[in-house]
């Protein structure tokens, strides 16, 4: 090879690194276009609505929370948007109970709180753990799962409720899934005796979610009326892709196939979930993202092109419906924020990195 061919590979190697991501960039468009719309900086928190003054309920305030931590994962200036928002979520924080968790909107003390609300808390704090190493996100993490797991009950043999006050009478796959996948990752954090208890948790609600919801094509259905017992067959994205990284999380501690095997038949069975004129996902992208998330886990578990290939096709359904008419609702702008921010961290190094250390199991202390 000529010197000046030698010279010249270190520059071509940068910019071969270096080349731009369309997802990081269209993240970054989305999220600077939600700060500007939605973002109260006096209080720290978002609006429900566009231009609007009603701050966000809790559910939709979690979903900003990931996009700003996925954010906050390639600009460090969302570092300190991320830690004013945790901070003025305090607002829905119920201290005025035996075990804290969060109301749906900010407390006033004895409302009916969501068990899946603070089960999606529990997700994000951990992984703005990871981000930071910020104790602060662990221990509140550990505080919600408490709330979470204080849901579960022996009526109709065990299963999280859906309602701390059981309004509707449903145990929700909504719930159980989220409640069971942060058992396994807040147990990667903890001394092997909570480690152990709280993988042992997350496995008893995972075996009462596939006894009690999980269909003949390994998909899940919405919820079962404990009253009744009525099953509500629909099947819905976010309850698909919790429970489907729930088999990853139990596979990649285990090492049992017959985890990776089940999620591999709901990542075939999901296919089912797709509009046929879109390629995207039928549900909302509330609900949509969370399954584009366990896409992205299953391709990064089993390297298969398909899985991020559903993913990028949901991410450009979604972002070309935000730039014809973004939606006036924060929820919606901040699922498409998540989506992007996830899809970028799959072209970008410090993405992958990220993802690397996450997927892996860690040891216990």
């Amino acid at each position: 090879m000529r010197l000046a061919a030698l010279l010249l590979l270190p520059v071509m190697m940068l910019s071969a690194v270096a080349a731009p991501s369309i997802h990081l960039e269209r993240a970054a468009e989305v999220t600077e276009s939600i700060q500007e719309h939605f973002w109260d900086r006096k209080s720290g928190l978002y609006a429900s609505k566009s231009g609007g003054k009603e701050p966000e309920m809790i559910w939709g305030s979690g979903v900003m929370f990931s996009a700003v931590v996925g954010a906050a994962r390639h600009d460090k200036k969302y570092r300190p948007v991320m830690r004013k928002f945790f901070d003025a979520m305090e607002g829905y924080w119920d201290l005025k109970v035996k075990i804290p968790g969060y109301e749906p909107a900010r407390t006033q003390g004895g409302n009916d709180k969501y068990y899946d609300d603070n089960a999606w808390m529990v997700l994000m704090f951990l992984e703005a753990y990871e981000l930071t190493g910020e104790s602060r996100y662990l221990k509140r993490a550990e505080e919600t799962l408490e709330f979470v797991v204080s849901g579960w009950d022996e009526e109709l043999g065990g299963g999280i409720w859906w309602h701390e006050q059981h309004k509707g009478d449903g145990k929700n796959t909504c719930v159980n899934a989220p409640g069971a996948l942060g058992c396994f990752r807040v147990a990667r954090f903890e001394k092997e005796a909570d480690a152990a208890k709280w993988n042992a948790f997350g496995e008893k609600i995972t075996v009462w979610t596939v006894k009690n919801l999980q269909a003949p094509n390994g998909l899940f259905s919405d919820a079962i009326n404990v009253k009744t017992k009525e099953v509500n067959r629909a099947q819905l994205t976010y309850n698909a892709g919790l429970m489907l990284r729930v088999f990853l999380s139990l596979h990649a501690r285990t090492g049992e196939r017959f985890y990776l095997d089940e999620a591999l038949r709901m990542g075939k069975a999901a296919n089912s979930l797709l509009d046929q004129a879109t390629g995207a996902y039928r549900d909302p992208i509330k609900w949509a993202h969370l399954m584009v998330e366990a896409d992205l886990e299953l391709y990064r578990a089993t390297g298969d092109k398909a899985y991020h290939e559903r993913a990028v096709k949901n991410g450009a359904h979604h972002y070309a419906t935000w730039k014809k008419s973004p939606a006036p609702d924060l929820i919606t702008q901040a699922s498409l924020a998540r989506e992007l921010w996830l899809l970028a961290d799959h072209e970008t190094p410090v993405g992958v990195e990220f993802w690397k250390k996450s997927d892996k199991p860690k040891a216990v202390r």
